[in-house]
């Protein structure tokens, strides 16, 4: 795959559904098209061997998964977990419908896994943003909206949730992917003086540098 052969577009469009960002790479993708696993760099048999045995189980538990969402549909649970594992796969329209369901039969977040699945659904939209920027402003603009809905639903309606903070730290980057550089910067700052996790407040930290980079040069 050369995402800079032209006369095979198809090579540049795998690349961007798929997040390849480094070559060599194996992609171990579903017959719906789904991604299932992906290997990066180059592999000797002994270590790519089991690296595709494990694609080959994660393709059979998620088929079991299927199997037991079409006997229980109405499921919250199991709805919220295969439209994350379609996310994972890069399946947004098949994780779609399922996360509809899953916030209907479960309104009060009874499974906990409402605030991750709005964070992955925001993520998903979020990356759709700067692909979209270049091609149709206005396909952009849907995609930054809906990314900024999913990342306040986990912020306003679940506080306490562990997903709550890195809902505000995809928040102000997808601000900033947008160039909405005053938005993000202030949804930065706010994170970096009030949370407690180590790791986060860094990555804040040295967002917010860039983020204040970018808006100084425009």
């Amino acid at each position: 795959m050369n995402p800079e052969d032209k006369e095979r577009p198809i090579n540049e469009e795998t690349r961007s559904r798929y997040g390849v960002t480094a070559y060599p790479v194996v992609l171990f993708v579903s017959p719906d098209g789904g991604l299932i696993q992906k290997a990066t760099g180059f592999l000797p048999p002994e270590q790519f061997s089991p690296i595709m045995e494990t694609a080959l189980e994660k393709e059979k538990a998620f088929m079991e998964q299927l199997a037991k969402l079409k006997k229980m549909p109405d499921d919250a649970k199991l709805n919220v977990q295969v439209a994350l594992t379609y996310l994972e796969r890069k399946q947004l329209e098949n994780a779609l419908p399922l996360s509809e369901k899953a916030v209907k039969h479960d309104p009060r977040n009874s499974t906990g896994l409402l605030p991750e699945l709005h964070n992955q659904l925001g993520l998903a939209y979020g990356t759709k943003v700067e692909s979209a920027m270049a091609k149709d402003a206005e396909k952009a603009t849907m995609y930054y909206e809906k990314a900024v809905a999913h990342f306040t639903i986990v912020i306003d309606k679940y506080p306490k949730s562990d997903s709550n903070e890195h809902a505000q730290y995809y928040l102000g980057v997808t601000h900033a992917i947008k160039g909405n550089f005053d938005d993000a910067i202030s949804v930065l700052e706010k994170l970096v003086h009030h949370t407690s996790d180590a790791g986060l407040r860094q990555n804040t930290e040295t967002m917010l540098e860039h983020v204040k980079d970018l808006a100084s040069s425009n």
